[in-house]
């Protein structure tokens, strides 16, 4: 309603016969009042946090513009003074109370007409997992207008901070009749990967992770509905005389299925080898039971028979599985979650293959997936990030996400080295600040958010180097160790330099190396290589590992070859389809993976 990848997904490995969908949770609206078990009423305008609700809208929100009577839920607005606000209406959500990640919905509803009403039913995130709106997304299963009776639009947000933010959606227009005259069934089709549309039962939107490119799938956490009638905003204008003084927003029913076969467990991508206290959790059915299984040197902490628990990893990247039965019947669910860096020095994200960190804002220009300026022996990559820097900002900050990173303390303490490479036109000697910040604690005066700072200054200018970060400043101690959720790069601080910067192989170093501590020898610890990635048809792949086990995995989890010798790994790759796959190697001593995208000619 707002207006203003590592792409590892879920996969199932399913044990479930003669699965059918049932019906998790429904209000039909039957009563005489709104059922607070599961709703809870938002009141006034948005202020003094949002005002205008984000949108320069004209109503405030109140409990008496909502009754449940006759079967049906009807939000009221009406054309009339409250507090600084020209029309009351209604909002109300289900935040806390029901919560779903994934399940068929659908909304039957009548909607108001006349220009400037705004009806919506949508979905908003239950937790802030990737950042405040819209880091992680909005869903948009209803949006009309009033001044269009015939029209309905679907919509998903994500992306950057306002006003970098980004949507994408459809809009669906009836033939005949309009959704203001009678009923209509607003339905949405939600899986781990896909958000599907559909208006009387009639397919008309769909959008999947490919849709967002340069950014993460922000869907794959709970969310809880909001049903509401805006009146005036951005989206659609503002009533005019045409408008009339009131108008009714009608809802019949609200009914969310679910098939166990398409549940899955919400949780980090990728982590840091050995990190503690990582919540990995899957739908909470009433009556279901769960068994939660991890990987060899993972350990689970406390219960593990609800639908949420809490992990202590090992070094390596493995799957992690629940076993949930409902009804009589079982799914088995797993989860690929990647352990960084892979050896003792490796890859947080090389933008190509591995993506794990992104842009969400900053002063300057910034673009994903540009052409490397000048290939060398320090950096042959294909694509790299570029940021043109403002010169009209002293302190240009270029805002990262990341969900690998959330505390500091290894990286004050030099157990672990932050690394990057980078490309400038700025002079030698150029510093390049690095800080570890809580984003809502860093929006009051500095330095309160900032845990630490780290630096490396360049040593060339119009080539490639790797830069190592060492901590400089620790401008506020009092940001908590485990609240980072926000890197942020600062190139040439307290200048109006207006140079360009390329960035590539964010990277992490252990030091001590923590295989060593677990008794690997130091001699199999190199960096391993795969070349060329991505790999296309007729190529052979080159690796700087000497495995005597190879297995190949897709991106769900189905072993597509198993081999003993590179050659025989590279004679089946040809038959491969475009995609994205893990490949898993062990020499005896030591076990490594990687992952290698497949692309058409």
């Amino acid at each position: 309603m707002n207006k203003f990848y590592i792409l590892f997904i879920s996969f199932f490995c399913s044990n479930y016969l003669g699965a059918q969908e049932f019906l998790r949770w429904s209000d039909e609206f039957n009563g005489t009042a709104l059922d607070t078990n599961y709703w809870e009423y938002q009141i006034g305008d948005g202020c003094p946090d949002l005002c205008g609700w984000g949108n320069a809208e004209s109503q405030s929100y109140q409990r008496d513009a909502v009754k449940v009577e006759g079967g049906f839920l009807k939000i009221k607005a009406s054309k009339e003074k409250v507090g600084n606000s020209n029309y009351r209406s209604a909002r109300i959500r289900s935040i806390g109370k029901m919560d779903f990640a994934s399940g068929r919905i659908v909304v039957r509803a009548r909607l108001p007409i006349g220009k400037g009403y705004w009806p919506a039913i949508w979905f908003l995130p239950t937790e802030s997992y990737y950042g405040n709106w819209p880091l992680s997304g909005e869903i948009d299963l209803m949006e009309g207008k009033g001044q269009e009776p015939k029209t309905t639009h679907g919509t998903i947000h994500y992306g950057a901070y306002v006003p970098n933010n980004k949507y994408t959606g459809t809009s669906y227009t009836l033939a005949t009749d309009s959704f203001t005259s009678g009923f209509h069934d607003f339905g949405l089709r939600w899986t781990n990967d896909s958000i599907l549309w559909y208006v009387d039962g009639v397919l008309f939107s769909t959008k999947t992770r490919s849709n967002l490119t340069d950014f993460w799938w922000p869907f794959d956490r709970n969310f809880h509905a909001i049903i509401n009638l805006a009146v005036g905003g951005y989206f659609l204008g503002y009533p005019d005389a045409t408008t009339p003084d009131t108008a009714t927003l009608q809802v019949d029913y609200i009914r969310v299925y679910q098939d166990l076969k398409q549940i899955f467990i919400s949780g980090p991508d990728a982590i840091l080898r050995l990190d503690k206290q990582k919540e990995f959790y899957t739908q909470e059915l009433a009556g279901a039971t769960y068994a939660w299984q991890v990987p060899a040197g993972a350990q689970i902490i406390g219960a593990s028979n609800g639908s949420k628990v809490k992990v202590n990893w090992g070094l390596h990247s493995d799957s992690i599985g629940v076993l949930a039965t409902h009804n009589g019947f079982s799914q088995k669910i797993n989860k690929y979650v990647l352990a960084l860096p892979d050896t003792c020095e490796g890859l947080l994200d090389n933008v190509e293959t591995l993506r794990t960190m992104y842009w969400v804002g900053g002063s300057g220009t910034y673009r994903a997936g540009v052409t490397n300026p000048m290939k060398d022996f320090v950096n042959t990559s294909n694509s790299v990030n570029r940021y043109y820097r403002s010169g009209g900002t002293t302190y240009d900050a270029l805002f990262l996400h990341t969900d690998v990173i959330d505390a500091a303390k290894d990286f004050e303490d030099g157990k672990l080295l932050f690394k990057m490479k980078l490309y400038t036109t700025a002079p030698v000697g150029t510093e390049v600040n690095l800080n570890f910040e809580n984003r809502k604690r860093a929006e009051s005066n500095y330095p309160l958010g900032r845990r630490c700072v780290l630096q490396a200054k360049t040593t060339k200018d119009r080539a490639w180097e790797e830069l190592t970060f060492k901590l400089i400043l620790k401008p506020d101690p009092g940001t908590l160790d485990g609240t980072i959720n926000q890197l942020v790069l600062l190139f040439a601080p307290n200048t109006s330099s207006s140079d360009v910067y390329f960035m590539d192989d964010f990277g992490v170093k252990e030091a001590p190396c923590k295989e060593l501590l677990n008794s690997i020898e130091e001699s199999v610890l190199e960096p391993i290589l795969v070349y060329p990635n991505p790999l296309v048809h007729g190529e052979d792949l080159r690796i700087s590992f000497d495995a005597k086990q190879y297995v190949l995995r897709d991106i769900l989890g189905r072993t597509k070859i198993t081999c003993s010798h590179i050659n025989e790994l590279n004679a089946q790759l040809g038959a491969l389809d475009a995609g994205t796959y893990f490949l898993w190697m062990s020499n005896g001593k030591r076990e490594a993976q990687v992952k290698i995208l497949k692309v058409q000619n």
